[in-house]
């Protein structure tokens, strides 16, 4: 008996020896178990599911798996439906599943670990119906990360833009990507097992094998352009960056190398570097240009001891036609102006479009100083033949200066300063012709230059004053009109005439806000007068050929006869001839606006200039004016008053009044009376004065200036 309680008491102790190293390994173990009851409920967690989990086991010991683990996911991130997780399957079937892998949420880290589920059934005796169930949790969770991390390389891979290839150690070509094919047009069949170089192109200065190796320094990998070649089409460029992999012992596994076609790139950035030295419209060499290569001749011209020379052209009266016909017509003039110089020029001269409608001519290694003459003739020569711009035929010519190296300079600004000063001398010599620089010339562009930067403050400084001249009815002497006429007070030459300034206006584009202000002052003066009583027809205001080829003039005028309170029958507007010498649809158009508003319009200086006799049957013009020319010799000279009398004629059978300006004495006006002169201008009946002067006040209240007398 006390045996048998020893052997009892013994295989007790035996038993519990054998518990507590099942609990310490159960608890001590790096695998995550987890023993199950029949109906799901978790009996007992080890520590390691424990921190797999990110659960204290009394939150999980005594509920059911499912519910202490929710949001269970499969690979793919869907749902993972309960009836299929591991656990129920074995407890429906009694057959164990192996490897499943789930997603659990940890709740300690908020986020999901991946492991791969193991579920074993335990049975009692012959039952088939598992008493407990053990279930394994294997962490998986880097593999996952791992897999994507390949996943997402692949899909990288196989879809970025860049052409890849990967060689192994000896350059041999084992992978490719899509974008590989789409670049090069070799595919994989191809390019496998061939040598990286096979893809070089012979136009290549380098090697990328002396580059990684160069001993002198520590490289893993190379950058820069590489021409490659193409299966069907032409090499192209390429920028290329090749990586060496190096496996865990430190040698070089594989090389990758990652390129883009740069042909597009290329391109633009050589179109980027013309522009950066050529004008885009005409092609020609910039003014960066032209002096980097006039900078570099002369030296060669003082080692050398020879003469050189730049031509400096200007298109005369450009802006009117680009103001008339449209910035289109004038490139298309420019490019054509470009080529008839370009084909006039040696091959080793330069040509470079300056700035807008200028141009300049460097002749290097020239053997004689006139040798530029007979260039700039030629030059001249050219634009006098007609240029045929989108249907329209154009007349242009052009002023050349001339200067010389090294006697007019010995540097590009200074030569290229000193014939732009001789062009400007062309101008003032009458257009279409060439001038030499002389010193002279310097005083000359600075006088002009002074005046064009005194006269553009003309107006802030309130320098500018109208005078007022009457025109009279030669056949009973009354008051008809008044001719506004503009001066300038000049801040230390006095009182200019227009013929002192209005040039040097339309020249540098003053003459539109100058023209503004005439008009704005004229049509307010106008309305005084007439507030006070005052039996005033007409405001005569002459108008420049640049202010009416402006498409806003019309708007300007009425604009400026509302702000005024003007009716439009007050007002007479004067254009030259250079005008209308277009005749285009444009011009007329806004001829007939002028009309149909209200306003008469006169043709100034009609005799003289250039103005076809057939613009009269187009243009709706009341009135002409004889220019003052053949009015001072009417009596004297048979050939002005032939002329006179044609005129005269010519204005009445279109029925166009006539007046005659630059009548001084009662012969010339009865004279002009006789041939049948509508109106009469001149200091006859008053001096251009001011409207304020007392003469002037005098005479705007009188009815009729002077009996007129005929023989």
């Amino acid at each position: 008996m006390m045996q048998q309680l020893t052997n009892s008491k013994l295989a007790i102790d035996t038993l519990r020896i054998s518990e507590a190293k099942y609990r310490s390994l159960f608890e001590n173990i790096d695998q995550s178990v987890i023993y199950l009851d029949a109906k799901g409920v978790v009996m007992a967690v080890n520590q390691a599911a424990e921190q797999l989990l990110g659960l204290p086991r009394d939150m999980l010991i005594g509920r059911k798996f499912v519910d202490s683990c929710f949001n269970v996911i499969k690979e793919d991130g869907s749902v993972f439906p309960e009836e299929q997780q591991p656990l129920l399957l074995t407890l429906r079937t009694g057959k164990p599943v192996e490897s499943v892998v789930m997603g659990l949420f940890n709740a300690e880290r908020q986020s999901y670990i991946w492991v791969a589920v193991h579920s074993v059934p335990e049975f009692r005796g012959d039952e088939h119906q598992p008493h407990q169930i053990l279930m394994t949790l294997t962490d998986i969770t880097r593999q996952k990360q791992s897999e994507g991390k390949l996943s997402m390389a692949s899909v990288i891979f196989n879809n970025i833009g860049e052409g890849i290839f990967v060689t192994d150690k000896d350059k041999k070509i084992i992978s490719i990507n899509e974008a590989f094919t789409t670049i090069t047009g070799f595919t994989q069949q191809d390019v496998y097992g061939k040598n990286s170089h096979f893809l070089h192109s012979k136009k290549n200065n380098l090697k990328i094998d002396d580059e990684l190796h160069n001993g002198a320094r520590e490289v893993n990998s190379w950058q820069g352009e590489i021409w490659r070649r193409h299966k069907i089409s032409m090499d192209f460029p390429s920028w290329t960056t090749v990586s060496e992999v190096k496996d865990s012992s430190g040698n070089v596994a594989h090389y990758v190398h990652v390129f883009m076609d740069i042909t597009h790139f290329k391109k633009t950035q050589d179109h980027l570097g013309f522009l950066a030295y050529h004008d885009p419209l005409t092609k020609l060499p910039n003014r960066l240009l032209l002096k980097d290569r006039i900078d570099h001749s002369l030296q060669n011209a003082l080692r050398e001891g020879s003469q050189a020379a730049v031509l400096f052209l200007d298109l005369d009266r450009f802006k009117g036609i680009n103001d008339t016909y449209g910035h289109a017509v004038g490139d298309g003039l420019l490019r054509e102006a470009a080529k008839r110089i370009k084909n006039l020029v040696r091959k080793e001269d330069t040509v470079s479009r300056y700035a807008g409608d200028e141009f300049v001519v460097f002749m290097e290694s020239i053997s004689d100083a006139k040798n530029p003459a007979k260039l700039a003739q030629k030059l001249i020569d050219t634009f006098n033949a007609p240029v045929y711009i989108k249907g329209y035929r154009l007349k242009i010519s052009t002023s050349v200066g001339i200067s010389l190296f090294p006697q007019d300079g010995k540097d590009t600004d200074t030569l290229i300063k000193n014939a732009d000063a001789a062009m400007y001398r062309a101008k003032n010599e009458g257009r279409n012709n060439f001038q030499y620089y002389s010193l002279e010339l310097n005083t000359e562009a600075f006088e002009k230059m002074s005046m064009e930067c005194a006269l553009s403050q003309s107006l802030e400084r309130h320098e500018l004053i109208l005078y007022y001249q009457p025109q009279v009815c030669l056949k009973t002497g009354k008051l008809v009109g008044v001719e506004s006429l503009v001066r300038w007070m000049h801040p230390s030459l006095g009182l200019m005439s227009p013929k002192q300034f209005i040039p040097i206006a339309e020249e540098s584009g003053f003459i539109v806000p100058l023209g503004e202000w005439v008009l704005q002052n004229a049509c307010m003066q106008m309305r005084r007068w007439l507030n006070e009583g005052l039996q005033v027809n007409k405001m005569v205001v002459n108008v420049s050929a640049i202010q009416f080829s402006r498409s806003d003039f019309v708007a300007t005028v009425e604009r400026i006869l509302h702000s005024s309170g003007l009716a439009p029958s007050y007002l007479e507007l004067e254009l030259t001839g250079g005008s209308f010498m277009d005749n285009s649809e444009q011009t007329i158009k806004a001829l007939n606006q002028l009309v149909a508003a209200g306003i008469n319009l006169t043709i100034d200086d009609f005799g003289v200039g250039c103005f076809s006799f057939n613009n009269l049957n187009r243009i709706p013009v009341k009135k002409l004016k004889i220019n003052s020319s053949f009015v001072v010799d009417v009596l004297t000279n048979a050939n002005n008053e032939d002329i006179t009398r044609a005129v005269i004629a010519l204005g009445h059978g279109l029925h166009l009044q006539v007046i005659a300006m630059g009548i001084e004495s009662k012969a010339q006006q009865n004279c002009l009376a006789n041939l049948g002169c509508d109106e009469g201008q001149g200091y006859l009946y008053g001096s251009p004065v001011l409207p304020w002067s007392s003469i002037f006040q005098q005479l705007m209240k009188q009815t009729m200036f002077f009996q007129i007398q005929t023989d």
